[in-house]
């Protein structure tokens, strides 16, 4: 039997104390002691601690029920701030967030080339200015987190990004060594994927699809996420969906699902048949909406190898819900329907597949997000 100590159980009742205001913003003692089944004294003393630490403060009056008025609490959201970093396979992103996780700066670094240590000198010559720049606070920068669209191990070092050619890099070493602050470094298909377990708690099942100019994916079962023992389980968008493929994927393989289904593989199809290529998502999109009948057909080509990748996650995971994050679906939301369709066979029955809201900036979010949580999780047990 495990034995829990007090300092775990006020550990533990701290973290969750400030979970749930940072998730309800504006509350009273009165209120988390009533919703959290906490005794009132124990609630004054861990807020009295987080206000010592200056993570909370008391703000205005709220609505009395019958007695005075409570006073409402709330996160100090500039007493540290976290930077994430996406590595795209055509830029770097670069966000600023707060600790409640809104963004305050958003900024974009195109790559030079495919060589790693010039594109890495001129990210963190670029982050020097922008910490520089940044105002005082309590506790200034509290983390970086990094989102990856390649193969990343346990230990964070990036295996494998095909598309650079980047492999064996140990980015969160490189750049804890530089920062003095806590690093995470995920696959950008897990961070949305816990991102999105964290926005529908009712799901311990779920298989998140991040479509961009690759294929991400994020496997959650029984309410974690899957690694595998090496750590890149979700690597989904390299399994085979067509045999007779014969023409290379960029990780060696041949038929990969992001040969047919990333933003890059229908940019490719739809530029077959153009004089004059596009090279933007959005360009694709605009067309299809003016019914031009080539992106059309290449639209419902990319729906019907949709199916075929999902219903091969279906039969692997069998999850509750599977949530799509691609600005394509999102706009063609009727394609859901289509999807479907190809998917169900009688063992399957039925499955929900939820549109992301995320775009974009999902990744981005979760790697500051668990740099947020990871930083209250420190202070909660010291």
């Amino acid at each position: 039997m495990k034995i829990v100590q007090t300092k775990d159980i006020r550990a533990h009742n701290r973290l969750k104390i400030l979970k749930y205001i940072r998730q309800h913003r504006n509350t009273s003692r009165a209120e988390i002691s009533e919703k959290m089944r906490l005794n009132k004294a124990t609630v004054s003393t861990i807020v009295k601690e987080w206000m010592d630490l200056h993570i909370l403060r008391e703000t205005q009056l709220g609505t009395s029920t019958g007695g005075r008025k409570p006073i409402m609490l709330e996160l100090i959201p500039d007493a540290g701030y976290c930077i994430a970093i996406d590595f795209d396979v055509t830029k770097i992103r670069v966000i600023v967030t707060d600790l409640n996780n809104e963004l305050r700066d958003n900024y974009v670094i195109p790559l030079v080339g495919t060589n790693f240590l010039e594109n890495y000198k001129q990210l963190y010559q670029y982050l020097d200015r922008l910490i520089a720049t940044q105002k005082p606070s309590p506790y200034g920068l509290i983390g970086i987190g990094i989102s990856v669209r390649g193969v990343v191990d346990r230990d964070g070092t990036i295996r494998n990004i095909p598309r650079l050619k980047w492999s064996n890099i140990d980015i969160k070493t490189l750049v804890e060594d530089r920062y003095h602050v806590p690093v995470i470094v995920h696959n950008d298909g897990n961070l949305v994927a816990l991102t999105e377990l964290k926005q529908h708690p009712q799901y311990k099942e779920l298989a998140i699809i991040n479509i961009t100019d690759v294929i991400s994916t994020g496997l959650i079962t029984n309410g974690k996420l899957v690694q595998g023992y090496h750590g890149f389980a979700n690597a989904l968008g390299h399994h085979t969906i067509n045999c007779t493929e014969t023409e290379q994927c960029t990780c060696g393989k041949y038929g990969c699902w992001e040969q047919y289904c990333s933003n890059d593989a229908v940019l490719k199809a739809m530029n077959c048949h153009l004089q004059k290529p596009i090279s933007r998502i959005e360009e694709f999109i605009a067309m299809v909406r003016m019914k031009d009948p080539h992106a059309v057909a290449v639209l419902e080509q990319f729906a019907r190898y949709l199916a075929v990748g999902i219903a091969n996650i279906i039969f692997i995971l069998n999850s509750e819900v599977i949530i799509i994050n691609s600005v394509i679906v999102s706009s063609f939301p009727y394609l859901i329907p289509e999807i479907l369709h190809n998917i169900l066979l009688p063992i399957t029955e039925t499955q929900d597949i939820l549109l992301s809201d995320m775009g974009a900036d999902g990744p981005l979010l979760g790697a500051s997000d668990l740099c947020i949580d990871g930083f209250f999780q420190a202070l909660a047990n010291s």
